[in-house]
């Protein structure tokens, strides 16, 4: 390649220093050949080797690659090929342990590094590992026996982002330095470790970029050069759905992420850490707050331990580092917060040179960061972090032990002492959850005998009781992972109060000061991620430890790492989907479900022919609720029984055979004129710049992967009237549109006049509100900014420096909830709600809608009582939200606009609220329906 060409005829003469021996680089002669050789000029590179001696017999990186580490990206299968040399080399330290593969089919190697003693007693290791994570089986003194006779297993987790390219470079040379290394530091590594490097989280993050950026790199340092822009979608975080794998930890979605929980909770490591970039300087743990409550204290001591081992290293090598900001250890979905939960000292590391900074980036004060240098930083920090580990051994062992056994304690002390899960309206629902927390190593529970049971109602946000019927589930908290139970299942985790107090502090402050001068809020992600409301499961939280009769619940092995998707979602006993019988007059099923749209979608588009019922519905003597589907046998082929029963049973919907279209009362039945037909959609959705490419990876995935329905991605910034030409529905994820020129907004516009339906969610909902359609804009409660002041001062346990005097311009600030379950109402009448219930836990990070004045507001949020889990600011929560808009339907000429104020399928996991984006697509889009 251009960039490399002369530097890899001529091998690059390295720096011969120490560890610890500080390295000042020296400057190429020339701009040429500094981007000839990326950097690495004589002189100027850090020595890898400097931590020798080393075994002849196993080879370097570079012997392998061809090159210097850092002198180009390495792709996949060159990786592989020096995985493959080194492991040749030396097994007896050595082992590729191939966990599963990519979802485009990319073997994931975990390297098990070692003394020969480990190695050659590998399974053995892992058992012990394993028995330190069960204590109702591992007594204390047997765990002291182990803690002496085990090594301490750390994970090195490379390429989570796979664009963040270092990190990829430094688990090879990392490799090479454990597995071959003769010096003291090595010697004592393999002694007292098991080093697991997983050498690619994500390998269609990585190489999706590497092959872009050895395509266009040159090796130019300038931020505004070409090589430092990559195309949309070409230089993300994502897996090959565009799913961020660094959030997936709560919801175990996406194939990749099941294969790392399923070897990670094989392994059981005592120390996790995951490697990123790219900041400024380079990040290493401590963390910023907050600090989730529910981890123990030996979590901080231990991140505490390790941070100083880097300090000292980074300090002898003069670098530049930070700790205690930005990145905090709340919300568990993270790669660092999510091994916590199972034990580990969890910790991000962000390096910063690679990844979009390329070969050569020209730092703001002029100086250059090169590709190896975010390599270098990253390899002495994770070297200094296994020694630091190995040096520790039997402390954090045992501690590792205590872990399990202190959570067991805690959740034995602490109600909630367990959650129901009813199956509710959608049991597949239920089911997934259930199969999730087994992934998550969590016991659950299936209910054999019906019963009520008294326990606490997140939604309703008091005490029922109610009726669970057999096949729900019951999770207990007093387990080995209680952590991971009570983490993902309690209804709300508070935040720590000095983190509340600050951020209470700092909205008193933008209360009193003019709106230019406000300081943004510190939260860095979403407060609130209890699956049962994100998946719309319907739990109960009881004090009891055995509310009715269960019996225990596994996964198949087959199961435990199975890919993402429809198929493998479900991997526990379900409600049993098909038809009861053969029809003589039509098919009937409830809305509702994901089953109930996926069975939709799938007998549309192989050409059947289904009705939707806008009325309540008598079949026979059956009643079916206002949105149910009709398939009319005397409107479909023959083939249709076969057909629905097959696909039914894959959906895992019970469907009625009804013999006949008289209701034995009421008005309505299968044939009435409250029924219309539906047309399959022409479903188009915009990608490109301005979109969000988690918001339409969650979109591809959700409608190709779960429910089978094909759509048309449209360029964004390029968009047509003759692309939309043909289209029936438009769908706009989340984004922030700022590219999108005004001659798209136009053939948007003109589309819709002449029928077509456009749907909007989160940014894309907020673009829409410029298509001429009139909105209000008002707040939801009228509070004067004198009582919002009133009520944050009384919520602060403190006095804060505030301004001695409030600017004369200070504003209540439309400040949304930083990611929280809010409160909302819904008119089940309205065919966009079919489906769903009248009150629904919507998570929100987004102010809402402005109220349509001409259309529907189908969904609202409560008049009080707003937050149902996660954090909600006293007063200005209700004053910005309290009866105002999560979804508008308005009508534009002859075509229709749908509004939705978050995205619906929030990294995929958070889906409560699908129905609303599945109606507005298949019941607002081409048919006769000339309501709102």
């Amino acid at each position: 390649m251009p960039q490399c060409l002369s530097f890899l005829l001529a091998f690059v003469v390295l720096l011969n220093v120490t560890p610890g021996q500080a390295q000042t680089p020296a400057p190429c002669a020339s701009e040429h050949e500094a981007r000839q050789a990326a950097g690495q000029c004589a002189g100027a590179s850090f020595d890898f080797h400097a931590f020798g001696p080393y075994r002849d017999d196993v080879p370097a990186p570079h012997d392998v690659l061809g090159h210097p580490i850092g002198a180009l990206h390495t792709p996949y299968g060159r990786m592989e090929d020096y995985v493959d040399a080194l492991t040749d080399a030396a097994p007896d330290r050595v082992r590729d342990l191939v966990y599963g593969r990519s979802v485009e089919q990319r073997d994931l190697h975990l390297l098990a590094i070692g003394s020969a003693e480990t190695i050659g007693r590998l399974d053995e290791v892992r058992e012990g590992l394993q028995q330190l994570a069960a204590p109702t089986e591992t007594s204390d003194a047997t765990a002291n026996e182990l803690a002496t006779d085990l090594p301490v297993a750390v994970w090195i987790n490379s390429a989570n982002d796979g664009n963040e390219t270092a990190a990829f470079e430094a688990a090879l040379q990392l490799a090479y330095q454990v597995a071959a290394g003769e010096g003291e530091r090595a010697r004592r590594i393999r002694e007292n470790a098991l080093v697991l490097i997983n050498v690619a989280h994500n390998p269609e993050s990585h190489e999706r970029f590497v092959a872009w950026y050895n395509a266009f790199g040159m090796g130019d340092a300038a931020p505004n050069a070409y090589e430092h822009d990559a195309p949309w979608g070409m230089n993300t975080n994502n897996n090959h759905f565009q799913i961020d794998l660094n959030r997936d930890g709560v919801g175990l979605t996406q194939t990749e992420s099941r294969a790392v929980s399923t070897a990670m909770q094989r392994w059981r490591p005592q120390v996790f850490v995951d490697l990123h970039g790219q900041t400024t300087q380079y990040f290493f743990p401590p963390n910023a707050a907050p600090i989730n409550p529910l981890y123990p204290d030996q979590l901080t001591t231990w991140i505490d331990t390790i941070g100083r081992a880097n300090a000292d290293s980074f300090d002898e090598y003069g670098w530049s580092y930070y700790t205690r900001d930005v990145f905090d250890l709340q919300y568990p979905g993270y790669w660092d917060s999510y091994p916590s939960l199972h034990g580990a000292t969890g910790m991000t590391y962000e390096t910063d040179g690679g990844g979009g900074r390329g070969l050569r980036w020209r730092r703001d004060d002029g100086t250059t960061l090169t590709f190896e240098d975010g390599i270098a930083h990253h390899f002495v920090a994770t070297l200094s972090t296994i020694d630091a580990a190995a040096r520790n051994r039997e402390a954090r062992l045992r501690d590792y032990y205590r872990f399990f056994a202190d959570a067991m304690a805690e959740a034995e002390a602490e109600p909630p002492r367990g959650v129901v899960l009813r199956s509710g309206e959608d049991p597949r629902r239920a089911a997934r959850l259930a199969t999730t927390l087994l992934r998550h190593g969590v016991t659950v529970e299936r209910v054999t005998q019906s019963g009520a049971v008294q326990g606490y109602d997140a939604l309703a946000g008091e005490a029922v009781r109610q009726t669970v019927s057999t096949g729900s589930f019951f999770v207990p908290f007093t387990q080995p992972n209680a952590t991971v139970a009570r983490m993902l299942l309690l209804p709300d985790i508070e935040l720590p109060e000095d983190f509340r107090q600050q951020e209470l502090a700092r909205l008193a402050h933008n209360l009193r000061v003019a709106p230019d001068e406000r300081e943004p809020h510190a939260f860095y992600d979403v407060t609130a991620w209890n699956l049962a409301l994100a998946g719309d499961v319907p739990a109960l939280w009881t004090e009891s430890d055995a509310p009715l009769p269960t019996t225990s619940l596994s996964l198949p092995d087959s199961a435990q790492a199975a890919p993402g998707g429809w198929r493998h979602d479900v991997a526990v006993p379900t409600v049993a989907g098909g038809t009861d019988g053969r029809a003589r007059s039509a098919y009937v099923w409830t809305p509702g479900s994901v089953g109930s749209t996926r069975l939709l979608a799938r007998l549309m588009d192989e050409g059947f022919n289904v009705a939707v019922v806008d009325r309540p519905m008598v079949v026979g003597d059956r009643s079916f609720p206002r949105g149910s589907y009709i398939a009319r046998v005397g409107r479909n082929p023959d083939t249709l029984h076969d057909r629905i029963d097959a696909l039914a049973e894959t959906a895992a919907v019970p469907v009625h055979a009804a013999n006949t279209a008289f209701p034995k009362r009421g008005p309505t039945g299968t044939g009435s004129e409250t029924t219309r037909s539906l047309t399959p959609p022409d479903l188009a959705v915009l990608a490109g710049d301005g979109v969000s490419t988690t918001s339409y990876g969650a979109f591809w995935y959700v409608f190709q992967e779960r429910l089978g329905q094909p759509f048309t991605a449209l360029k964004a910034r390029t968009l047509s009237a003759n692309d939309l030409r043909g289209q029936d529905v438009l769908v706009l994820p989340n984004g922030d549109y700022g590219t999108l020129p005004d001659a798209a907004m136009e053939a948007i516009q003109r589309w819709v006049e002449r029928g077509g339906t456009v749907v909007g969610y989160a940014g894309g909902a907020r673009l829409l509100g410029q298509l001429g359609v009139a909105y209000t804009d008002t707040t939801g409660t009228e509070r004067s900014l004198t009582s919002v002041r009133t009520a944050i001062d009384e919520a602060l346990t403190t006095e804060p420096a505030l301004p001695l005097e409030p600017s004369p311009s200070a504003t209540v600030p439309e400040q949304p909830v930083p990611g929280t379950f809010l409160r909302a109402r819904a008119d089940t009448t309205h065919w966009l709600t079919y489906g769903l219930g009248a009150e629904l836990p919507l998570l929100t990070q987004r102010t809402p809608l402005g109220a349509s004045v001409h259309g529907a507001n189908p969904v609202t949020y409560a008049s009080d009582d707003l937050a149902v889990s996660g954090f909600a600011w006293p007063a200005l929560t209700d004053h910005v939200y309290a009866e105002r808009p999560y979804a508008t339907v308005d009508r534009l000429g002859r075509g229709r606009i749908v509004r939705l104020s978050e995205d619906p399928l929030f990294r995929v996991w958070a889906d409560g609220p699908i129905d609303l984006l599945t109606n507005a697509i298949y019941l607002g889009g081409p048919n006769e329906n000339t309501g709102y």
